[in-house]
């Protein structure tokens, strides 16, 4: 069989019963997701925890795939809701390390929230259901190439650089979440991946 998986809900609730049952199915999800990771995730187990029968979830989610993914969209929704105030932040930034520093506790909160969820959706979704509702590659990249525009960063290509930066926080912290998830409430664990990005960026 070939053909693309469907990734989202076949229907947005429009009542509150009905919200309380997507709600239930989701929540549900979750719990399965990270007690026993993505290959024991089906609709059937889905619905049992739920307390709904199986029709009732699909007419609401074609596959777990679609489960996923509005689960990922929840998560990356929750963990990018301080976005606003973290962009009015910088605007205000003298300096570099300033502005590292915003993005990396900006990274930081974004991994607090429900990080075995996290671990869940980075390493054992299938590709294809990973990071559906995220920014592209692009887009992380052109954010990143605004914010340190203003401070003149000192490296032989501009490009390589921010992308180690991107890769490089993001797998030190992605890392923290799953291995060392007490280090996301550290300080000196973010001060020191801002002195690691500052001394890359600006070489005397």
């Amino acid at each position: 069989m070939g053909g693309k998986r469907a990734l989202k809900p076949r229907k947005a609730p429009r009542q509150e019963r009905a919200q309380e049952t997507v709600d239930a199915i989701l929540e549900a999800g979750a719990y399965i997701l990270v007690r026993d990771g993505w290959e024991k995730f089906t609709t059937n187990r889905v619905a049992e925890r739920a307390g709904v029968n199986i029709a009732s979830l699909y007419q609401y989610f074609p596959n777990k795939e679609a489960i996923a993914a509005e689960l990922q969209r929840r998560h990356i929704a929750k963990g990018r809701s301080a976005y606003p105030e973290m962009r009015e932040r910088l605007r205000s930034q003298a300096d570099l390390r300033g502005a590292l520093r915003i993005l990396v506790e900006g990274a930081i909160a974004e991994h607090r929230v429900n990080p075995r969820l996290h671990r869940v959706f980075a390493e054992e979704l299938p590709r294809a259901s990973r990071r559906v509702h995220g920014e592209r590659d692009e887009q992380v990249m052109e954010r990143l190439a605004e914010i340190v525009e203003p401070y003149g960063i000192d490296v032989p290509d501009r490009e390589i650089a921010l992308f180690l930066f991107r890769v490089v926080g993001h797998a030190a912290i992605h890392e923290a979440a799953s291995e060392r998830p007490e280090l996301l409430e550290n300080p000196v664990f973010a001060e020191e991946l801002v002195t690691l990005f500052e001394r890359y960026l600006v070489r005397e």
